[in-house]
């Protein structure tokens, strides 16, 4: 079963493993630039039969550069639309994707969101009960009852 940290951790290392440093969320101040945020929540979930659910997930790349221009937020999304909008992101043993990439911009950083959906198991468990012994059947009839008793 994929967790939100399997995803968050795939798509960190999927930006280190194109040269760039990610920094955990619960850093506020003191952090070196350039450098990205990565924040994986929940948007929805749905069943599918009883064995599987459709899940999707948002993720939200922060960036804060190094030299604050628009040149260079403009160069890191269409970066990040060469990582994660033409690439598979690898995680567990699936290999998951995104059709589309939303910036923003927001006091010099950049901001990229984007939702993965993947089917999976949904992890629920079928109640198994004790198996019968004996079936009692009473069957009416015009001309009276009949019973009938069936032993497993």
């Amino acid at each position: 079963m994929i967790t939100l940290k399997d995803i968050q951790t795939a798509v960190a290392d999927m930006l280190k493993k194109n040269g760039y440093t990610v920094t955990a969320n619960e850093v506020t101040q003191g952090f070196t630039k350039p450098t990205f945020f990565v924040d994986v929540l929940p948007v929805s979930t749905a069943l599918q039969g009883k064995a599987y659910e459709m899940v999707t997930v948002s993720v939200e790349l922060t960036y804060f550069p190094e030299i604050e221009t628009r040149e260079e937020l403009v160069r890191m999304a269409e970066n990040i639309k060469k990582i994660f909008l033409y690439e598979s992101i690898p995680v567990q043993d699936r290999f998951l994707s995104t059709d589309e990439i939303v910036f923003d911009n927001e006091n010099s950083t950049l901001l990229a969101y984007f939702e993965i959906t993947f089917m999976q198991e949904s992890g629920i468990q079928e109640k198994t009960y004790p198996k019968m012994k004996t079936l009692n059947t009473e069957v009416k009839q015009n001309n009276g009852t009949s019973t009938n008793n069936n032993s497993v």
